[in-house]
């Protein structure tokens, strides 16, 4: 628990039971701390029996959530029910709150924090059976799966579906954000940069060897330091991927690069080519993580090599499609309809 919660617990829950009695309880709120939080929640909202008022952290989310034409509230908000992709459970102190937790990354890329942290949740939600199971193994006892919510608009036609003889949303989204590229797209990924499993500084500032022959996407870890980010941001022929065009970008790669970012359970979930410069260990890379790696695709130590591989690997058959398959039905269930099997949990106590 953050330290300063300490502080906060005894007023909130004063002023929580005041809203309570006076009948002003909020019946259902989405909590977000950054705009991913938003993609990992919304196909959950979609389907609840009650409306939920999504509530911004900090500024940048809230402007992120009113372009997107939402009026969020700022802490503190009293409500029934809360969502969250975090383990900010501490932020509403109250036991009678229905508390719903969600993975913020597919699968568990990173190890179970302290049993404490999901059991603080009257439910918490996990991506697979798999992960449901080996939650228990180590104490997390209300972990239920089921699936990835954020992936739900690449498997239910919100990208791909056209109406009559007009272009898909992803084909639309293709012309205009690739216009004139006939070369394969390539996704670069990286966890943050402090974390001791990132290997962005193999590559951020090689990226333009690769512009001649192939369309560079990068996506950046929220938090990664600003000389990163600032030194990619000025690559002209480098396409910087936000949040709000992520998945469209994923959709349309060929191929990600990544180290151990989870974004690598995403383009597993695609049953995409996938290449990991190897990482060395950590506190929080989970033993089995390695073994994921090997199964998803290509392992490479440099740049040099990662050259060397893409040149046969995106022009012949992918040896790792049927292990990668196996890791899809181990790491995720109901794909394209997580959000609606969340909500069917969730309105029973709404």
């Amino acid at each position: 628990m953050v330290f300063s919660s300490y502080f906060n617990k005894i007023p909130y829950v004063i002023m929580w039971h005041i809203a309570k009695h006076r009948k002003r309880l909020i019946n259902c709120v989405a909590y977000c701390a950054e705009p991913l939080d938003y993609f990992i929640l919304a196909p959950v909202i979609n389907y609840l029996d009650r409306p939920c008022v999504f509530v911004a952290k900090n500024r940048e989310t809230a402007n992120f959530l009113k372009k997107r034409g939402y009026s969020p509230l700022k802490m503190p908000v009293f409500p029934e029910t809360v969502l969250m992709a975090r383990h900010s459970a501490w932020k509403f102190p109250v036991k009678s709150i229905h508390r719903f937790g969600f993975r913020h990354g597919p699968y568990h890329f990173k190890t179970f924090t302290s049993p404490k942290n999901y059991h603080a949740f009257t439910l918490f939600f996990l991506t697979s059976p798999t992960e449901e199971k080996e939650a228990r193994e180590v104490g997390i006892k209300n972990g239920v799966a089921i699936g990835y919510p954020k992936l739900d608009p690449a498997f239910d036609g919100t990208w791909t579906q056209s109406e009559g003889t007009r272009e898909s949303p992803l084909e639309i989204f293709r012309r205009k954000t690739f216009p004139n590229n006939h070369n394969p797209i390539l996704l670069f990924s990286a966890t943050w940069d402090k974390s001791g499993m990132s290997a962005i500084n193999l590559w951020y500032h090689r990226l333009t060897e690769l512009t001649h022959d192939f369309k560079v996407c990068v996506t950046l870890h929220p938090w990664m330091s600003k000389k990163i980010y600032d030194t990619i941001q000025k690559m002209s022929d480098v396409y910087l991927v936000s949040q709000d065009n992520l998945l469209p970008v994923m959709l349309l790669a060929d191929l990600t690069i990544s180290d151990t970012s989870s974004i690598i359970g995403e383009f597993i979930a695609l049953d995409k080519r996938i290449i990991t410069f190897k990482s060395h260990e950590a506190p929080r890379k989970p033993k089995e993580l390695e073994d994921i790696l090997q199964k998803a695709g290509y392992g490479v130590e440099t740049f040099e090599e990662l050259k060397k591989v893409l040149l046969t690997y995106l022009s012949g058959d992918d040896p790792y499609q049927e292990s990668r398959r196996e890791l899809r039905d181990m790491m995720f269930c109901n794909l394209g309809t997580a959000g609606k099997k969340a909500a069917e949990i969730i309105n029973k106590y709404l």
